[in-house]
């Protein structure tokens, strides 16, 4: 098997379990609205634009996905401070519940994927998953 290939089956089967775990929940959100509170829980001062330009995604697209995420009162947004025309989303407390559930799947569904695997090999899957990012980051 090429590695493209298994990459992607290892990619393919890992979200299939992440969903198959988030149907096994209350949760009631799709999976891209839970990676987008990971990521604003992750993003310091996080704004629509740095959203946008994190997810390679247009900014229409995101506005609509804040908006659905304020809407269900997962999300709110503040003025800026330093520049009055952004907005910082940041969690709210059902957001952070969201979240934690998520997270809690994540770390199942990983933990999982390492049975069987070596601390030492799994600090060399993740040199190499970093480098991989960086390589990719710097093209």
């Amino acid at each position: 098997m090429k590695f493209n290939d298994a990459l992607f089956n290892l990619l393919n089967t890992i979200r299939n379990a992440i969903l198959l775990e988030i149907k096994n929940t209350s949760l009631m959100l799709p999976p891209m609205q839970l990676k987008t509170l990971k990521i604003i829980d992750q993003l310091e001062g996080c704004t629509g634009q740095k959203l946008a330009a994190y997810l390679g995604r247009d900014k229409a697209q995101i506005n609509r996905l804040i908006k659905e995420l304020s809407e269900n009162d997962l999300v709110r947004k503040v003025q800026c401070d330093t520049d009055k025309r952004s907005q910082i989303i940041s969690l709210t407390t059902s957001g952070e519940r969201a979240l934690a559930v998520f997270i809690q799947i994540e770390e199942r569904v990983f933990s999982d994927m390492l049975k069987n695997v070596s601390v030492e090999d799994q600090e060399i899957f993740k040199t190499l998953v970093l480098t991989f990012k960086e390589n990719l980051d710097n093209r």
